[in-house]
Parts: structure tokens; C-alpha cells; sequence
């Protein structure tokens, strides 16, 4: 069994955009990191061995997953077999599979990176009014149109999305196999995926000695920890929040690049300032962004320590 801290042979990577009816993107989740599964690894010793009615991946699952998530979302685990509550999964041809080389640019010869794509619209995941998406899942092996079927190869547990009438989910998936990544681990998990971890409130010292020890050293580690597998000496109801500031602080969306002329200010003088002084330092943008950014900056009076707000850049937050 891998040892935490080591990085996996196989690493994945995804990106969705939610698209309106006239293809412009709504939101876009940036490049995240997801979980592979123990199936997978059992798929690919059943392709080496040419299991018979075997193939690799064949079908992109899609679920509600559970209401409850929208408080607390719990993260997939490595022996999880199928999605909570699979909606819709949606056949994949060859021709939405295809190689990357290292630049994760498309090549037509074989290398150990693939994309795959896939559009669900409203009407393809079935049911009455918005449909509610909370996970999703790469299934193969002897997988067939029939849900839950088939071996799962990853597993994603995301913040809700709501597809309405007349929208279009976009997802990209990145796989990696081997030791050559995938190329976009330092641009995972949303803003600050690469603060270290002792920028969590309630972190400090003690437990980020323990934290660095087992390999976790950012917020990107910290999310990629498996929940079933303790920490120890962290007290497992610690390790539980601390991955919940963590998720906090990387789910924060917000498009900073108007504010670049300000890189050098902190956060915690950013969130202190009058609007209307950060407005005079910044005339391009209107008194209610400045608002609507400290708002959302806000988030992060709860997940990160006081020490981390008055360290960490605006700068820092954009290139991270």
C-alpha cells in the first residue's frame, strides 16, 4: 500500500466550465485535483492481462451525490467503488480520449498523459427543473450504460452545481501515469493550493511539524490526504477541520488580475481598508468590486491564521 506522502503513479486532474445557451462560460472551477481509486489500479492488471470484455475507460458518470454535502463535503475515498447517487453517465468515444505530451499540448502518439472530454447538457441528465451535481466518476473495465456498472477509476466529490435549462457542463480530465505528473500540480486548488500548511488557523507549529513529516506541506496536500488514514498524534477531529479551512480557502473564485497594481498589500490590509481608499489607489475599478472582493476575501479571515492574512500577498494569491 502507498505510503502517505509519496506521489501516486497515476495522478488526475480536472477543470469544469458551465456554460449558458449561447456557449459563454458562466463559471469555471479552474484545474483541481482528484482522487483515483483502488479500481483503477485493478483495471489496468486486468488490461495487462487481457481480461477478456475488458477495456479501458468507456463511460464519465455524473451524480447528486447528497444535500447534506452542501455543508460539509466529505472527500472520496481510495476504496470507493461508485458514485452516492449516479444521475447520468454519458458513453466516451476514442475520439474524446487523446495524448498529451509534456506540455499538455495533443499529440497523436502514445505518451503517459491523457485528456478526456465531455459535455452534459441539461437535457442528458435526465429529471424535472435544475439538476443538482455533487460528484462525478471515470468508469471502464466491463462498464455499460447501466448505472454503477463497471470499475470506477476516479472519484470526485465537488461544491454543488446547478445546471439549469439551456446549460451545457464542460469537463476536462487529465491523467498521468508514472512519475512525469501531469504538469499542473502547482496550479491546482483554486487560490493559495500552494500556501503552506501552517497558514491554516488553528495549524501552528506543533502540528504542521507533524503534517510536514507525513509529506503534506500545502493546501493541495492537505486536500489530498486521505481522510481514512489518520495523522498521528492529530487528533482525527482536527485533521477534519483543518481540510475544511483548507477547502475554504481553495474554493475561494475570484478574478484578481484588476487589482494587480496593489500585489504588494496584504490581505488582512486589503480586507482593513476603506473601499473607497483602495478605489483611489485603483481608479479602473468600481468602488462596488472593491466591495464585492473584500467580501469574498473575507472567506479567508476563517480559514487562514492571523500571521498568514498579514504575510500573504495580494501577489501571492495571484500567481498561486
Amino acid at each position: 500500500m502507498m505510503k502517505l506522502g509519496r506521489r501516486p503513479l497515476l495522478q488526475g486532474y480536472y477543470r469544469d466550465r458551465l456554460c449558458d445557451s449561447q456557449a459563454r462560460t458562466i463559471w469555471d472551477s479552474g484545474w483541481r485535483a482528484n482522487r483515483i481509486v483502488e479500481g483503477c489500479n485493478e483495471l489496468l492488471a486486468a488490461l495487462m492481462k487481457r481480461e477478456p470484455g475488458f477495456s479501458g475507460i468507456l463511460y464519465w458518470a455524473v451524480g447528486e451525490g447528497k444535500p447534506v454535502w452542501d455543508n460539509l463535503m466529505p472527500s472520496p475515498g481510495a476504496g470507493d467503488r461508485q458514485l452516492s447517487a449516479e444521475v447520468a453517465r454519458k458513453a466516451l468515444p476514442v475520439a474524446d480520449i487523446v495524448y498529451l505530451d509534456e506540455n499538455n499540448q495533443v499529440v497523436g502518439e502514445p505518451t503517459p498523459r491523457l485528456q478526456i472530454t465531455a459535455a452534459f447538457t441539461r437535457e442528458e441528465l435526465g429529471g424535472e427543473g435544475p439538476r443538482f451535481l455533487r460528484e462525478f466518476g471515470l468508469f471502464g473495465g466491463n462498464a455499460t450504460n447501466v448505472a454503477n456498472s463497471g470499475w470506477m477509476i476516479d472519484y470526485v466529490i465537488h461544491p454543488r452545481i446547478q445546471v439549469a435549462v439551456g446549460m451545457t457542463l464542460m469537463r476536462s480530465l487529465h491523467l498521468a501515469f508514472g512519475v512525469g505528473g501531469t504538469g499542473m500540480e502547482g496550479g491546482v486548488g483554486g487560490f493559495g493550493g500552494t500556501l503552506p500548511v501552517n497558514s491554516i488557523d488553528g495549524v501552528g507549529q506543533q502540528f504542521s511539524s507533524v503534517l510536514n513529516a507525513a509529506g503534506v506541506h500545502t493546501l493541495n496536500d492537505l486536500i489530498a490526504v486521505n481522510p481514512l488514514q489518520p495523522i498521528r498524534p492529530i487528533p482525527d477531529v482536527k485533521l477534519r477541520e483543518f481540510r475544511a479551512k483548507a477547502r475554504m480557502a481553495l474554493g475561494l473564485r475570484a478574478d484578481l488580475a484588476s487589482f494587480a497594481q496593489l500585489s504588494e498589500w496584504s490581505i488582512s490590509r486589503f480586507l482593513r481598508e476603506d473601499p473607497e481608499v483602495i478605489f483611489a489607489e485603483v481608479p479602473d475599478v468600481l468602488t462596488s468590486q472593491v466591495i464585492e472582493l473584500q467580501e469574498m476575501l473575507a472567506v479567508l479571515q476563517v480559514a487562514l491564521d492571523d500571521t498568514a492574512l498579514r504575510e500573504i500577498s495580494l501577489g501571492t494569491l495571484i500567481s498561486s
